[in-house]
């Protein structure tokens, strides 16, 4: 039986786990960051932030979130109540927009 060699370079790794973390969502981002930072240890943010070049709060977010077991909802990226406010009053809001031409001018 044929052996099969298993074992990648470093780099090779190294620039499959960034292929792969570009391609995550935010907040799959801040906690596959933060494990990585929790698997290192010591300096392991400051590590994980340059690799991936994010901010270091970013990173200690994702640990304290996967210490302290918080996951998002499954199925949504933001939480509930985020974006522009609609507009319940029912009456038109201060800024209009008029066009000319190509030219979109907001008052």
């Amino acid at each position: 039986m044929k052996k099969i060699d298993l074992t990648y370079e470093k780099e090779e790794i190294e620039e499959k786990e960034k292929f792969f973390f570009a391609y995550l969502p935010e907040c799959k981002k801040r906690q596959y960051a933060g494990l990585e930072a929790m698997q290192i240890g010591y300096n392991g943010v400051s590590l994980i932030s340059e690799k991936f070049g994010i901010h270091e709060h970013t990173a200690r977010k994702g640990k304290q979130e996967l210490m302290n077991k918080v996951l998002p909802p499954v199925g949504k990226v933001r939480q509930k109540g985020g974006g522009r406010k609609k507009n319940f009053s029912g009456e038109k809001s201060d800024r209009h927009f008029v066009v000319h031409s190509d030219i979109i001018h907001c008052r």
